[in-house]
């Protein structure tokens, strides 16, 4: 239980991170900008525009609050699961798929506390390059802990004393005393 908990202290730090970053960042938006009010955050590149998406990612579902809450509830479910059976099966997760579990659900529950306490979710960062729906914090980070966990399956080696012994930053944790 000491190797699985070590194993798992930096992606719960990164979710609750995460998590944290989401809910500040929406909550300094709500009190900042009202509705559809856009402000020049690095000029050229990134805009803050308030916006609310009663759907899922990019719209998806837009109206449907009820059913994308569940939806997006199932699956942060189906994350931990689909991690827990791969720590328990003896083929672990490596370090860096472990970090990604960890920030995609922090950001995740970030979103679902939007849609239990707004019935929506703040969104807000719009690029100013290109057309592209406007996103927030959570949306990025699920990007990112996606992200690791391809990265971590593609380039980390399947044995599993290999992937159960890494932390997110690939160190060794049997080479430290």
């Amino acid at each position: 239980m000491e190797q699985f908990t070590k194993r798992w202290l930096i992606p719960v730090l990164l979710g609750v991170s995460s998590f944290a970053l989401d809910f500040w960042s929406k909550t300094w938006v709500r009190a900042n900008l009202d509705y559809g009010q856009s402000q020049t955050f690095i000029p050229g590149f990134l805009n803050l525009l308030r916006t609310v998406n009663t759907g899922g990612a990019f719209g998806i579902g837009r109206g449907n609050g009820i059913v994308m809450t569940i939806l997006a509830s199932a699956i942060v479910i189906a994350i931990i699961a689909w991690a827990w059976k791969r720590e328990k099966s003896g083929n672990g997760l490596a370090g860096v798929e472990r970090c990604g579990v960890g920030v995609i659900v922090g950001a995740a529950m970030g979103n679902l506390w939007d849609r239990f306490t707004q019935r929506e979710v703040t969104d807000f960062l719009e690029f100013a390059f290109i057309q592209f729906p406007v996103f927030n914090v959570a949306d990025a980070l699920i990007d990112v802990g996606a992200g690791l966990i391809i990265i971590g399956a593609l380039f980390y080696s399947k044995t599993p004393e290999k992937q159960a012994d890494g932390d997110c930053c690939g160190r060794d944790h049997h080479s430290e005393g």
